[in-house]
């Protein structure tokens, strides 16, 4: 590729804010174990397993915005305490409805997108919302541009239900949007997961099993302009493709009251299968080789994930460590975990101006999406 390529835009910075409780592993996958135990149901295989997973290094924390999980104190709890449907009907503690979930999910959106917003003069001139784990309208971000009187500067978009991978082709919608405005507009988007709010303590499926000790809450708030600027993520390409015969690996259904997430183990395979025709697709399209590329924002969805793209494209040891790194910190933040790795590689001095970055993120379809970034 010509070193004279203009970028479609940049990745100017990413502000990260974090649910207010922060829960070690160990004891979040305790708190299910003791959640489960008081079903009175034969869990013993589920049990084995969380068994097993404590002894998991991978990750070390999530944060949540409940403060349930931070004890055994069942007649205090948050969400899940007995609840009545808006039929008067009753539901039980281990299940509370949609409703009650959305709730929490409204007030913590509301109070996480003040924060990320809280000492900016400027209004931004687009405004992106990325969420598939909470919905609302009018919805939090409107609120905003109300508050702050930014709601005849700004305009508003929603991107809804994409799941982990959201964050590639909003930041690609970002720079398209970023690219046609003066350097010294802005757009904003802010992507807000609260996976925790879905949490199914009484799972006995394995897939299910995983799926609670993965995912976690988390907001990242990413400003892209048309111009570079020191230590920005300049954006040049954008991929993306549909696996063929895998939908039914991953899924994220409104389903009992909740949202409900399938994660097949066979994820890991479909994607190793396809991931090194994909990418060299995409190089080449671009005129690069892998071999010009030293690093790789992997959407940490899992371990297995990163390793097993870390094996099947030969990549060195140290090419997918802030992937590695933010999951251990946060867990899976779903479309918010991609941002973190970015601001990740953005804010590290051992990365350095003019490196090859390429960002992998996957989701339901199975969905493959990918791109090329540059630090400035």
């Amino acid at each position: 590729m010509s070193s004279t390529r203009k970028s479609i835009a940049s990745l100017h910075k990413v502000h990260s804010i974090e649910a207010p409780h922060r829960i070690k592993q160990q004891d979040g996958i305790l708190w299910i174990m003791k959640a489960l135990q008081r079903s009175g149901t034969d869990a013993a295989r589920a049990l084995n397993l969380y068994e097993r997973l404590l002894g998991n290094d991978n990750i070390a924390y999530r944060n949540s915005v409940l403060s349930d999980y931070t004890h055994h104190n069942w007649d205090e709890m948050q969400l899940f305490k007995p609840s009545i449907r808006d039929d008067q009907s009753t539901t039980p503690w281990w299940a509370p409805p949609l409703q009650d979930r959305m709730k929490f999910f409204v007030e913590s959106a509301n109070s996480m997108a003040r924060e990320a917003f809280a000492s900016e003069t400027k209004a931004p001139t687009y405004l992106i919302d990325i969420s598939c784990t909470g919905y609302r309208a009018p919805y939090p971000l409107q609120g905003l541009l109300l508050d702050r009187g930014w709601q005849d500067q700004t305009r508003l978009l929603k991107i809804g239900h994409m799941g982990c991978y959201a964050s590639v082709p909003s930041l690609h919608m970002g720079a398209q949007l970023a690219r046609s405005l003066p350097a010294d507009q802005t757009v904003s988007l802010l992507s807000t997961e609260l996976c925790s709010l879905h949490l199914d303590p009484f799972a006995l499926d394995l897939d299910q099993v995983v799926s609670n000790v993965l995912f976690a809450d988390g907001c990242a708030r990413m400003d892209v302009g048309s111009e570079p600027k020191a230590d920005s993520l300049d954006l040049y390409a954008h991929y993306e493709a549909i696996v063929p015969d895998s939908a039914q690996y991953m899924s994220w259904d409104l389903r009992d009251g909740r949202f409900h997430m399938t994660l097949s183990r066979k994820v890991v395979t479909q994607l190793g299968r396809v991931i090194g025709h994909h990418l060299n697709e995409f190089l080449q399209r671009e005129s690069l080789s892998q071999k010009d590329i030293t690093r790789f924002a992997i959407h940490p969805g899992g371990p297995r994930i990163v390793e097993s793209m870390e094996e099947e494209l030969k990549l060195h040891p140290e090419a997918a460590q802030h992937s590695k790194d933010v999951l251990r910190k946060y867990g899976n933040m779903s479309s918010a975990t991609l941002p973190h790795v970015w601001k990740s590689l953005s804010e590290d001095p051992t990365v350095k101006a003019g490196e090859w970055i390429i960002s992998m993120a996957f989701g339901p379809g199975l969905t493959l999406t990918m791109n090329l970034l540059r630090k400035s």
